[in-house]
């Protein structure tokens, strides 16, 4: 059998390993610890985050999407000063 036909060469990784996680795993973390930030605004923060680092759509996003959407947040969270100026119908109270 040549080497290159051998089953064990090839590398095996999970998506975590990869530094994939999956979206809604993603998203129920934010949402718990963003608990006043509004739904859409999660969801915009985390598009935009994401098409910075892949330029597409995908259901697992790259780690570090999920690192950036925290950055984000947690700077408009203390700009604020008051985590009730979102509502979850997308209108600024």
């Amino acid at each position: 059998m040549e080497s290159w036909e051998r089953d064990d060469m090839v590398e095996r990784f999970t998506l975590e390993n990869a530094g994939y996680i999956a979206y809604s795993d993603m998203l129920d973390r934010l949402r718990t610890r963003f608990p006043s930030v509004p739904e859409w605004r999660l969801d915009q923060i985390v598009a935009a985050e994401h098409d910075a680092i892949t330029g597409g759509i995908l259901r697992i996003v790259p780690a570090e999407v999920e690192s950036g959407a925290i950055e984000m947040l947690a700077r408009e969270v203390e700009s604020d000063g008051r985590e009730d100026t979102l509502s979850d119908d997308g209108e600024v109270a």
